[in-house]
């Protein structure tokens, strides 16, 4: 069967081949009914861009990349540990976004995220690539020499849910601060004043906001104790900081516990409920993130959700669409609503 051509796509639209072409190249000067009405002839007649053309011109190469930090334990042969859930779910936004582009993603992780090492890994991956432009999650995405060395090379990059730097790129996520925020209040409103707080690698810039609106709302109140311990975004070193909390040696136990991430909140659960404690009449969970495990462990998990593969989805097509324009529009912030997720986990005293 013959490739379908421009000038094939022009005729069955009704329109000029150049029409076409700027369509294919996301020119955004093609007016929406246009553009649609070229796109639905690309589909009847079957078109599939020729990427290796468009990089002999000199064009674009239709790809753009998910760069992740180091995953030991996950990524080694014989390793029997899942990606996190988070990262699927950001796959999942990118790659939605990018079908509906006509662009490929490809998913690379750097094994060392120090300056040397991690600038040596980017420069290696970007001579054997050819891409449009990155996406940066946590914790790269905090990693500001990583960014302006990207913003140096010339390579566009859109940031997930950075904490820090949003003057450099164009950072999609959301509100943590706030979100920490309401949390907290609803803690108050349910009368808990003993709370402890399980926290995320101290890399994420985006925990550290979601811990400052946590903290300083719950501390507004005189008669709060809050006591912190460190956690790693798994389910283990939830399980790990809950054994500290509620041992029977402890000296002291709260009567609520907000974890940084849902993980680490089905780790309390667990612990909780091994050592025969009932969720929530003994003890109070909150999660963060509304991810898979929150409706999976039992009793299922209060939580708040982050719009992950929306916002996902819209990073890919922020990239995409800066990367068509050559404007990166620096400094750009875009904000997805969050939502307070009430289940069984957590109950008034």
């Amino acid at each position: 069967m013959a490739r379908v051509t421009i000038k094939d796509i022009a005729k069955h639209a009704g329109v000029s081949f150049k029409t076409v072409s700027r369509v294919i190249n996301k020119n955004p000067s093609v007016g929406e009914d246009l553009r649609e009405k070229v796109e639905v002839s690309m589909t009847a007649l079957g078109y599939r861009p020729n990427r290796a053309a468009s990089l002999l011109r000199g064009g674009k190469s239709y790809t753009i990349g998910l760069i992740l930090g180091p995953l030991t334990g996950y990524i080694e042969p014989g390793s029997d540990r899942s990606i996190p859930t988070y990262i699927t779910d950001i796959i999942t936004g990118l790659l939605q976004s990018c079908g509906r582009a006509g662009y490929h993603l490809l998913i690379e992780p750097i094994t060392n995220d120090q300056i040397e090492a991690g600038a040596e890994a980017i420069d290696a991956l970007l001579e054997d690539m050819t891409l449009d432009g990155l996406v940066l999650v946590p914790p790269l995405c905090d990693r500001l020499w990583l960014v302006d060395h990207l913003i140096n090379k010339g390579m566009p990059c859109v940031r997930i849910n950075p904490g820090k730097g949003h003057e450099r790129t164009i950072s999609i996520g959301f509100d943590n601060e706030a979100a920490g925020a309401e949390v907290a209040s609803y803690v108050l409103r349910h009368n808990h004043r003993k709370v402890g707080y399980i926290s995320g690698p101290p890399n994420h810039g985006s925990h550290h906001l979601r811990w400052q609106g946590f903290s300083r709302t719950l501390c507004e109140e005189s008669d709060v104790e809050l006591r912190d311990l460190g956690g790693n975004f798994t389910f283990d070193s939830g399980w790990a900081a809950a054994e500290q909390f509620l041992n029977e040696s402890s000296d002291w136990r709260p009567t609520a516990i907000f974890a940084a991430n849902d993980e680490m909140g089905a780790g309390v659960i667990a612990y909780a409920k091994s050592i025969g404690l009932d969720v929530p009449g003994d003890i109070s969970v909150i999660g963060f993130g509304d991810l898979a495990v929150a409706s999976q462990c039992f009793p299922r998990l209060t939580t708040v959700r982050q719009p992950t593969i929306e916002i996902s989805r819209d990073a890919a097509t922020e990239l995409i669409n800066a990367v068509a324009m050559r404007d990166m529009a620096e400094g750009k912030v875009v904000n997805h609503p969050y939502r307070f997720v009430e289940r069984a986990s957590f109950a008034a005293i």
